[in-house]
C-alpha cells in the first residue's frame, strides 16, 4: 500500500482537462464568486484560480483583508485590455505577449506578482532590446528591480552610446541612472569628448531643474582624456554662473591619468570562423575543435572568440558598419539514441539559429531563429536590415533560392523575393544600398525598395568560392575555383604566377581584370578580401606540398593596380587555421578576450628561430604597422 506522502507523477491529460473546465466555467461566468472592477468594465472571474497565479490575490483573498469578504473588488491604475490577457493567462497558461503589450503587461503583472507572467515578460524584453529602446529598457529595468532586463539594457547602451545619447529617452534619464551610465569604464567611445556632449545635452535639456546636479554630473568626465583643444574651450559649454568655479574645481581634483572606457582599447581584428587549430602533422600534434579566433595586425596577437553555441559548424558570418558580430545556420551533432555516433560516423543536422556577440561578456546572445535552415549561407547587411541568402544544399532547390531578410528593431524575419538561380554558394557584398551576388559567371542586384533581382554585366570566367570584397564603388571578386574548361582547379592568373583578381565597377555596371595577388608559394590558396587597416586587402593561406602554411595580408593600391605585402604574419602568433577557416573584419576589445593558449611545437622551427616566409621580389612591401 502506498504512503501518503509518495510523489506521483501530474496526470497531464487531467490537467489539460481541468483547465479547459475552469476556462469553460469563466467563459460562461458560471460558479463566479467575485467580480474585478476595471474602470466601467467587468470581469466575473473565480477567486481559487486568481490566488492560484497571482500572490497579490492571495494575500487579498486569504489574508483577511475586507476585499476577502466582497464579491466586487476595484482594481485601480490597471488598464482593462492587459488585465483581460492577465486573466486569460490565469486560465489557460498562456500570455499572450507581443511588441505592443509587453510593456504594460510587465507593469501588471507586476503590481499583480503574477511571477510567471513576469519571468515570461523579462525574457521576452531582454530578447528584444535594441538600440532604439535599450535606454527605456534601461528605465524599467530599475523602475521594476528587475536587474536582469537593467544589465542586459546597460551593455547595449553602453555598446552603442555614440547613438543612443541623442535620443529623448537618455535626455529623460533619471539622476541616478545617467551616472550610472557616466561612469562605467565599458562606454564605447573614441574619444571622451562624446561623453562630454551627453552630459552638456543631459543638463541643458532642464537646466533650470537640473543646475543642482551640475557638479556630480560633470565629475564624471574624465578631463584628462579630453583633447588640449577641447580643454581650452571648455568653459565656452558651460552654464555662465557656475562654470569657473565647478571646472576649476574639478580639473584641481581629478588625477593626472585616467582609466580608458572600452571604445578607446578596441582592435581591429581579422576573426577567423571555423578555424581548425591543428597541424597536417597530425600524429604529433592532435587536432583540436573547430574554433573562433582573433588576429590583430596591430598587436600581432591571437585572441579566442568564445565558441559559437552547441559547437556549430558551417554558419553564416556577418559583422555589420555597427561593428555587431552575428552568425546564423549551420549545423550541429545530431544526438543519437545511444548518445554516440552511428556506425562510426556522426551524423549532422542542419538548423536555424542566429545569434549575437556581446562583445563585452565575450558570449553569443539568442536572437530569433531564422525561417529556413541553412549552411553557410551568406549574410550581408544592407539599409538597416541584415540579409541571409542562400546556402548549401539542405533541402534541395528551395533552400539555395530562398533569401529572407532580418529586422533587428522587431527581431522579426521575412521573406523577400528569391534568388533568380538555385545557387549552391555565392558571394554576397552590399554596395549604394543594394546587394550583389556573385557565382560561377554570374552576377545579380537585389533592389531593396522594388523587392527584386536584376542581372547585371556577366564575368568573362566562371568561379565559384571566391572571396569578394567593397572598397568605395568597388567590388573585389578574387581566387575561388575555377568550374569549367582546362583551367578548372584555382582560380590564378594567366601565366599562373599570382591569384587572379577581378573588379566590379557599380557605377558603370563593368568587370575589368585587376593586377593578381603575389601569392605563389600554393596547391591550393585560401585568400580573403576585406575591408582591413584602411584599404582593401586580402588575407591569404599558402600552402605546399610537405611544408607548414605560410600566411600574409597584402593591401591594394587602387591607383596603381599592385598589391602590397602589408604584413607577413608570424607562424609561432597564427599556427594551423586548417583549410575551411573563413574570416571577417570586426573592431574587438583585447581586455574581454582570452590570448589564445595555443603555442606550436619548437621542433617545427629552425633552430635559430629564423621565420621562414618567402616575399615575391616584385612584390612592394608597405612600412611596418605602427
Amino acid at each position: 500500500m502506498s504512503g501518503l506522502g509518495e510523489h506521483r507523477p501530474v496526470n497531464a491529460d487531467y490537467a489539460v482537462s481541468l483547465l479547459e473546465q475552469l476556462k469553460f466555467f469563466y467563459e460562461q461566468k458560471l460558479l463566479t464568486d467575485v467580480v474585478l472592477l476595471v474602470d466601467d468594465t467587468e470581469f466575473p472571474c473565480h477567486k481559487m484560480v486568481l490566488a492560484a497565479c497571482s500572490s497579490y490575490f492571495r494575500a487579498m483573498f486569504m489574508g483577511g483583508l475586507s476585499e476577502s469578504k466582497q464579491t466586487h473588488v476595484h482594481l485601480r491604475n490597471v488598464d482593462p485590455a492587459t488585465l483581460q490577457i492577465i486573466i486569460s493567462y490565469a486560465y489557460t497558461g498562456h500570455l499572450a505577449i507581443s511588441d505592443s503589450t509587453v510593456e504594460p503587461l510587465y507593469e501588471t503583472a507586476c503590481f499583480l506578482q503574477v511571477e510567471n507572467a513576469l519571468v515570461q515578460c523579462r525574457d521576452y524584453l531582454v530578447k528584444k532590446i535594441n538600440p532604439d529602446n535599450c535606454v527605456r529598457m534601461l528605465s524599467i529595468g530599475d523602475l521594476f528591480s528587475c536587474s536582469e532586463l537593467k544589465q542586459s539594457a546597460k551593455r547595449m547602451v553602453e555598446h552603442k552610446f555614440p547613438t543612443v545619447y541623442r535620443q529623448d529617452a537618455f535626455l529623460q534619464l533619471s539622476h541616478e541612472l545617467l551616472l550610472d551610465v557616466l561612469s562605467s569604464d565599458n562606454l564605447n567611445v573614441e574619444k571622451e569628448e562624446t561623453v562630454r556632449e551627453a552630459a552638456m545635452l543631459w543638463l541643458e535639456y532642464n537646466m533650470e531643474a537640473r543646475s543642482q546636479h551640475l557638479s556630480s554630473v560633470l565629475s564624471q568626465i574624465r578631463i584628462d582624456a579630453l583633447s588640449e583643444v577641447t580643454q581650452r574651450a571648455w568653459f565656452q559649454g558651460l552654464p555662465p554662473n557656475d562654470k569657473s568655479v565647478v571646472v576649476q574645481g574639478l580639473y584641481k581634483s581629478m588625477p593626472k591619468f585616467f582609466k580608458p572606457r572600452l571604445g578607446m582599447t578596441k582592435e581591429e581584428m581579422l576573426i577567423f570562423i571555423e578555424a581548425l587549430t591543428e597541424t597536417r602533422l597530425s600524429v604529433m600534434v592532435p587536432a583540436l575543435p573547430a574554433s573562433m579566433v582573433c588576429y590583430s595586425p596591430q598587436a600581432e596577437k591571437v585572441y579566442k572568440l568564445c565558441n559559437p553555441p552547441h559547437n556549430l559548424q558551417k554558419m553564416g558570418t556577418l559583422v555589420t558598419p555597427d561593428n555587431d558580430v552575428f552568425i546564423a545556420g549551420g549545423e550541429v551533432l545530431m544526438e543519437t539514441p545511444f548518445g554516440r555516433p552511428v556506425g562510426g560516423l556522426q551524423v549532422m543536422d542542419s538548423v536555424d539559429s542566429f545569434f549575437w556577440l556581446d562583445a563585452q561578456q565575450n558570449t553569443w546572445v539568442a536572437k530569433t531563429p531564422m525561417l529556413c535552415r541553412r549552411l553557410k549561407p551568406s549574410l550581408v547587411y544592407c539599409d538597416g536590415y541584415i540579409y541571409a541568402v542562400g546556402g548549401d544544399d539542405v533541402a534541395g532547390e528551395l533552400t539555395q533560392h530562398t533569401v529572407e531578410r532580418y529586422d533587428p528593431q522587431k527581431d522579426e524575419w521575412s521573406m523577400v523575393s528569391p534568388l533568380p538561380l538555385a545557387w549552391s554558394w555565392c558571394a554576397c557584398v552590399a554596395a549604394r544600398n543594394c546587394i550583389y551576388a556573385l557565382t560561377l559567371d554570374l552576377t545579380y542586384c537585389y533592389l531593396p525598395r522594388a523587392d527584386a533581382w536584376v542581372e547585371m554585366a556577366g564575368r568573362p570566367i566562371s568561379r565559384c568560392h571566391a572571396s569578394a570584397a567593397v572598397f568605395g564603388d568597388l567590388i573585389f571578386y578574387l581566387g575561388g575555383l575555377h568550374m569549367a574548361g582546362p583551367r578548372s582547379g584555382p582560380a590564378v592568373t594567366a601565366d599562373g604566377s599570382s591569384l587572379a583578381v577581378e573588379i566590379y565597377d557599380v557605377g558603370k555596371n563593368e568587370w575589368r581584370w585587376a593586377a593578381g595577388v603575389p601569392a605563389k608559394r600554393y596547391t591550393l590558396p585560401r585568400a580573403h578580401a576585406v575591408a582591413l587597416l584602411g584599404g582593401l586587402c586580402v588575407f591569404v593561406r599558402e600552402t605546399h606540398v610537405q611544408e607548414r602554411p605560410r600566411y600574409a595580408i597584402y593591401q591594394y593600391d587602387v591607383e596603381r593596380d599592385r598589391w602590397h605585402l602589408r604584413q607577413p604574419v608570424s607562424e609561432r602568433v597564427l599556427w594551423e587555421l586548417g583549410d575551411r577557416f573563413r574570416c571577417a573584419v570586426g573592431k574587438l576589445y583585447p581586455s574581454c578576450l582570452e590570448e589564445s593558449p595555443w603555442k606550436p611545437p619548437t621542433y617545427l622551427f629552425s633552430v635559430d628561430g629564423v621565420e621562414e616566409f618567402e616575399v615575391d621580389a616584385a612584390a612592394p612591401v608597405s612600412p611596418p604597422l605602427v
